[in-house]
């Protein structure tokens, strides 16, 4: 089974991600992993901490000439700011944050204790992990695009089109389809850093060419959706989680709200990986736990960061005072940062079940397997 963990803290020595339960065989491009790292790190709104950091990704094990080779594989990204040991206990603790929960969770008076792991810096390891299963899926022309639809009050204008179309569209900092409304939101960032303020937003992402079968219906917690809902909701500063239609299912009667068969001929066409082909696509290509054929839709919520730079206020650990919060460097708005996160969790995820179903210890043998079960549903479908 495929899976990773990440270790290290945010002002550490590093961050350290371990994926195991890959086959061998499969190219890792460094130029990629880093290039989705510098997405993420170079994003529009973050703070002034990731001027200094570089995220230059350390291989470690795993991978020889290029390839994975079946072993576990470790990547390290160094931290220029490694001052962890230096840092001044946090006891001004800042509403919306961990600080205070986490605070009496280990019984102590300083809330960095907890904190400094919790930091949205511990997703470099997501990305990486997310950078390598996206390796996996491209040997299969299966693509997971992200992009950012709001900013604060201001929506994009909705895009549609294939991924290539799509991805050249995102070629920006806000990583957003909609290049008109960019003006827009660097007003609102602008505005939001000089009151000290920031902005939340939503992302979306959508898989493409996603076979049909993907996850389990038989047991609860490896539901493709269940799976995908709680990678994304596990990233810091993401409140809310939704599949296709989504919350706008509850405006729907049930005879508007179904994704019918598409006809040609009266008869059900099928999908280049399988699945019958729908007029439409409320279910977001998950249907009962199970990927349908259809594009795969999740959309997230970001709150705004709740570290701001006019500081609101709070109660002192120590000296059970009122007092303000602490400031310290960090980001105006994470939505397009985060939106980066998303895909990659969305990318491990899209991988692990894919592995789950087509799973061996080559790469030529998982190709093997996957080719028969395209012939197979050929054949009955």
């Amino acid at each position: 089974m495929l899976s990773y963990f990440t270790a290290g803290e945010s002002h550490g020595k590093g961050i350290i991600t371990i994926i195991k339960g890959l086959p061998a065989g499969i190219e890792i491009n460094r130029k990629e992993i880093e290039s989705e790292l510098n997405r993420r790190r170079l994003a529009e709104g973050r703070g002034p901490r990731m001027n200094k950091e570089c995220d230059e990704p350390e291989i470690i094990s795993g991978i020889r000439h290029g390839r994975t080779i079946g072993s576990p594989i470790s990547i390290l990204v160094r931290n220029k700011v490694n001052t962890i040991d230096e840092l001044a206990p946090l006891t001004k603790v800042r509403p919306g944050h961990i600080d205070l929960a986490v605070a009496m969770k280990l019984l102590t008076l300083d809330g960095r204790t907890g904190a400094e792991r919790a930091s949205a810096r511990e997703t470099v390891g997501r990305v990486i992990a997310g950078s390598i299963a996206q390796s996996l899926l491209n040997h299969f022309n299966i693509h997971i695009h992200v992009y950012v639809t709001r900013i604060g009050p201001i929506p994009a204008l909705p895009v549609s089109g294939s991924y290539h179309q799509l991805k050249t569209k995102r070629d920006n900092y806000f990583h957003t389809l909609d290049r008109n409304i960019i003006p827009e939101w660097q007003k609102l960032l602008y505005n939001a850093r000089k009151k000290g303020d920031t902005l939340g937003g939503i992302f979306e992402v959508i898989g493409f060419n996603i076979p049909v079968g993907l996850g389990d219906h038989t047991h609860w917690e490896d539901r493709l959706d269940a799976r995908l809902a709680q990678a994304v909701m596990a990233i810091p500063a993401v409140k809310g989680v939704e599949i296709g239609l989504g919350f706008d299912y509850s405006n729907k009667p049930g005879s508007q709200a179904m994704d019918l068969f598409s006809l040609k001929n009266n008869k059900p066409q099928l999908n280049k990986y399988g699945g019958w082909k729908r007029m439409t696509n409320y279910a977001g290509g998950i249907e009962g736990g199970l990927s349908n054929g259809e594009p795969i839709i999740i959309r997230a919520t970001v709150k705004p960061i709740p570290t701001l730079g006019n500081p609101v206020q709070t109660i002192d650990l120590v000296k059970k005072r009122k007092t303000m919060a602490i400031t310290e460097s960090a980001d105006i708005c994470a939505v397009p940062a985060a939106s980066v996160i998303g895909g990659a969790v969305v990318s491990f995820e899209i991988a692990r079940a894919f592995i789950n179903k087509f799973g061996a210890d080559t790469l030529l043998e998982m190709t093997g397997n996957f080719k028969n079960y395209l012939r197979l549903l050929r054949k009955m479908f």
